[in-house]
């Protein structure tokens, strides 16, 4: 009997160390660029890393920065972007690690990045306006707080990777194994931009009482929240509530 639990609880141990080495295997999904034409390339250096994307929209006097999630090729976007706000220049880079950019990704390269491009991108833009869609939407958070920001848009968002691994997770100490916790619940009550929250109905990927714990601690700041009916976490932009929930957003001064 003690033999057995011995070797339980070495598997146990095993498993808990594997999850700690590999664990932002778990959280980033690198996808290589797809082939993108006719759109203004930009790239950005920092600290030896270029993190090259694209500008849809060129030379608006407002700007919409936009995150992606952890498995997207943003440029899948660009089609989206061009239709819906044309009167916005977009900034689709991706991460260090994603599509051309090099590096490695983690939490702390990816807030230190966000806050680079964006203050390169400020001094060509009256304002300028986030967008983070699920893990982006950590990283939004995270310059809406260091940032004086328009508008801050979160798609299918989260309270913390630390809960969202809770939930699959749950027989491990995920509190104290992970290193990149992408915490936005504990900055929205310092956010001042206006907020709008797109939660899908139907999220396989980021549990809904995950959204909605976030979602519960803006005050004033929120403006609109939308719940996308029969959408799931991968399929949300093209419902049409989707779809008029950003404009009206956007497009509203």
């Amino acid at each position: 009997m003690k033999s057995t639990l011995t070797t339980i609880l070495l598997i146990y141990i095993i498993f808990c160390l594997l999850l700690f080495v590999l664990q932002r295997k778990f959280i980033y999904f690198p996808q290589p660029s797809a082939a993108v034409r006719g759109i203004t390339e930009i790239s950005f250096t920092t600290d030896g890393v270029q993190l090259s994307g694209w500008v849809v929209n060129e030379g608006q006097p407002k700007a919409l920065i936009y995150y992606g999630g952890n498995a997207e090729r943003i440029e899948n976007n660009i089609a989206f972007f061009e239709a819906v706000l044309s009167n916005y220049s977009v900034y689709l880079i991706p991460y260090r690690g994603y599509g051309r950019s090099t590096g490695t990704p983690s939490e702390a390269y990816l807030y230190h990045d966000a806050l680079y491009i964006f203050d390169r991108v400020k001094v060509n833009h009256e304002q300028i306006s986030l967008m983070g869609r699920s893990l982006g939407s950590g990283v939004a958070t995270y310059v809406a707080v260091n940032r004086q920001v328009e508008k801050l848009l979160l798609v299918t968002p989260f309270d913390s990777i630390v809960n969202v691994a809770k939930n699959i997770y749950w027989m491990f100490p995920v509190s104290l194994l992970l290193q990149d916790k992408f915490q936005s619940i504990n900055r929205a009550k310092n956010i001042t931009a206006q907020t709008y929250i797109f939660i899908a109905e139907n999220d396989r990927v980021i549990p809904r009482a995950r959204s909605e714990r976030l979602k519960a601690q803006f005050t004033e700041q929120l403006i609109d929240s939308v719940l996308v009916s029969g959408a799931d976490h991968n399929d949300i932009s093209l419902y049409p509530e989707y779809i008029a929930g950003v404009k009206r957003a956007l497009q509203s001064y």
